[in-house]
């Protein structure tokens, strides 16, 4: 398989960011650590799967970017647990799993600060495309689409497909869809998908099936979210998409409420929007994902857990 081919191959942002990858000396981080990286912009799940690994690791901390986060620095969850510092991803890691969370554009000093926290293990979110630091076993989560798909702006990579040879574990994240046979890329690959819970309102877990809801978001994929709710059995009537990380504002809320309201439905976010928003009677839809085991295992095998 070519390294650049079709359209990466007249785009000149597709040669930038092959000549940084092939041109980058990463350096291993203080701790013993697992990257959980993508290809394309956004979507492809990588804080759910991140608040799975965490569970099977010893004293593990998460090292993010905090991507969009309002206060500007290195900050651990110990010191500033809000998503004015950690992030929205990373405040809400921190919530459901209970784990020490570092925001810190600085992946290297990020494992020092989670080290000094007590921390055994480095987990980072997002760090495929920082090209300074090598974790000693990098997973990279894909979508089955992403095998055909292009740089930006001739579809969603962020850098050309072959790049996924830089990865130890492949993940191919099949979302809702039935699983397919997983293609052979010559490393170790396995399946994720999600599972549709229902609502959750004022900590209780409620059935979805035949509820009128009108949907709101800022995530990557918000279509995937839409889907999710359709499957489930809820009846969308409505929705209000905001980008990516998008801060929603009280001013959007009362408008989505009195929206909601007008429609006979139920506002309903995202658990990523509900762990930003801080407010409990707005109601979120629960997805669990299913990984391979396998996967697991083979991270605790390389890092000789």
């Amino acid at each position: 398989m070519a390294y650049l081919r079709g359209p990466d191959l007249v785009n000149p942002y597709a040669w930038a960011v092959t000549y940084l990858r092939f041109r980058s000396k990463p350096v291993p981080p203080v701790l013993p650590s697992v990257g959980i990286g993508n290809l394309r912009t956004g979507g492809t799940g990588k804080t759910p799967l991140v608040m799975e690994m965490v569970k099977r690791l010893p004293s593990p901390a998460v090292v993010t970017l905090g991507y969009r986060r309002k206060r500007r620095g290195c900050f651990t969850s110990e010191d500033h647990p809000s998503p004015d510092h950690l992030g929205d991803e990373g405040y809400m890691i921190h919530r459901k799993t209970g784990v020490p969370v570092v925001a810190c554009k600085d992946r290297l000093k990020g494992a020092e600060m989670a080290k000094a926290l007590g921390a055994r293990v480095v987990v980072y979110d997002d760090v495929f495309q920082y090209f300074g630091v090598r974790p000693h076993v990098s997973v990279l989560l894909l979508r089955p689409s992403d095998v055909n798909s292009y740089v930006l702006p001739f579809g969603p990579l962020r850098e050309p497909f072959p790049a996924y040879r830089f990865a130890d574990l492949l993940v191919f994240n099949f979302k809702l869809d039935p699983p397919s046979p997983l293609p052979d890329l010559g490393k170790p690959t396995f399946s994720m998908r999600y599972r549709v819970e229902g609502i959750v309102r004022g900590g209780e877990v409620l059935p979805l099936k035949g509820k009128r809801v009108f949907v709101f978001c800022a995530i990557a994929d918000p279509m995937s979210f839409i889907r999710a709710v359709k499957e489930g059995g809820g009846e969308v009537v409505g929705k209000k998409v905001y980008p990516d990380h998008w801060w929603i504002s009280e001013r959007d809320i009362v408008k989505i409420r009195k929206r909601a309201e007008e429609m006979g439905a139920v506002p309903l976010c995202t658990e990523k929007d509900f762990y930003r928003l801080n407010l409990p009677d707005i109601p979120y839809l629960k997805v669990s994902v299913d990984v391979d085991e396998g996967l697991f295992k083979e991270v605790e095998r390389r890092l000789g857990l």
